[in-house]
């Protein structure tokens, strides 16, 4: 991956690089001092750095802010305590070791459910690893359940959300976005989604669904977003500043 450099506080920190078939330059700044800037394929590096130094001050807002930023979401060890998020709410994990869950087979069993403050999880396996993939069925599970009463939702309160028409709406686990959209009119939904707030999914939702009338990111998709979700730029930029908060 191809890399420039920005100075932060006397230091000169590595920007990657990220090539796409877009028209446009953006920058994401996330956690631990990580810079990208995604480009048009054959920008050249003069350019972008341009970009960088005209956007500077917003770069060192960012770094900035990023400095208190709670890192405990950066790591999981899946153990009592973590916090994890659950449509826009914190839970703690609470691990209940249950031992008659045990079985002639020697089969894994759990079962999740919300206590509280707590996320419980009554099992007879503790491996971490088995812990991992129980949450990531739970919280698409979950996931499915809450897309479609959106996706109800949204369709009694927008005329304009209700005359789209996905070929299908699934959901799957993706680590970078939030939804997709391709040519076939196929919406693909993060399977994490059920750990935001309302707002913040039925924004992802009506963001992949006008997808299917625009196939870009241009002014009139976003007035069509707009539309639907007034408030859509303020969920934007909550995002962006919480999003790595909600990790699995």
């Amino acid at each position: 991956m191809d890399k420039i450099s920005f100075n932060y506080e006397g230091r000169e920190l590595a920007v990657d690089i990220i090539y796409r078939k877009r028209k446009n330059i953006s920058l994401k700044v996330s956690p631990k001092e990580n810079i990208q800037i995604i480009a048009p394929n054959k920008v050249s590096k003069d350019l972008l750095k341009k970009v960088l130094k005209d956007n500077s001050n917003w770069i060192l807002s960012k770094l900035n802010k990023f400095k208190t930023f709670d890192d405990n979401f950066l790591k999981r060890d899946y153990v009592d305590d973590e916090i994890y998020y659950y449509m826009g709410k914190q839970y703690r994990l609470k691990i209940l070791k249950d031992m008659n869950l045990q079985n002639k087979n020697n089969k894994s069993y759990n079962y999740i459910e919300i206590k509280g403050d707590n996320l419980e999880i009554r099992t007879n396996n503790w491996e971490k690893d088995y812990i991992k993939e129980s949450l990531k069925k739970w919280y698409k599970l979950r996931s499915e359940e809450i897309i479609m009463d959106r996706i109800d939702f949204l369709r009694k309160e927008s005329e304009d959300f209700r005359s789209i028409e996905p070929s299908l709406v699934k959901v799957k686990e993706q680590k970078k976005i939030w939804g997709s959209c391709n040519t076939s009119k196929t919406i693909y939904i993060n399977s994490k989604i059920s750990m935001l707030p309302l707002d913040a999914i039925d924004y992802i939702i009506a963001h992949e669904f006008c997808h299917i009338i625009y196939m870009n990111h241009s002014k009139d998709f976003y007035a069509l977003v707009q539309k639907i979700i007034p408030n859509y730029k303020e969920i934007v930029s909550w995002l962006k500043e919480n999003n790595y908060k909600f990790v699995l």
